[in-house]
């Protein structure tokens, strides 16, 4: 499943990985293009079951907004939400806002999919 917000300039890719849905941002995640990664979130925090890995490897621009969609369904998801390989400009907006230790952080998918 493909979302593109061609005003934008984000592209959020989904797809299934074992037991997990992957949810891939692509390009600039602000709060003018968040709506599509926020819905995808909210309804696996509702209907999900599995772990849910974000991809943030091809983010090239991202903002408060993309903090606060993660921060707002965290308490729902809890450890069922995990990053894998953060581009260096998310984990650097991370760190910044001291929240990277808030977050499950994996350096692979493998880690991602399959550890708690």
């Amino acid at each position: 499943m493909h979302t593109r917000s061609t005003e934008h300039h984000m592209l959020l890719v989904t797809h299934r990985l074992g037991h997990a849905v992957v949810l891939a941002p692509q390009g600039e995640v602000d709060l003018e293009s968040v709506g599509p990664l926020r819905l995808a979130l909210d309804a696996e925090a509702r209907h999900g079951e599995g772990p849910v890995v974000l991809d943030l490897s091809a983010v090239r621009f991202a903002d408060t907004a993309l903090v606060n969609a993660l921060l707002r369904v965290r308490p729902e998801l809890g450890d069922r939400l995990r990053m894998v390989a953060p581009s260096a400009l998310v984990t650097r907006l991370l760190r910044v806002l001291c929240l990277e230790s808030a977050f499950t952080i994996r350096d692979s998918w493998d880690a991602a999919v399959n550890r708690p």
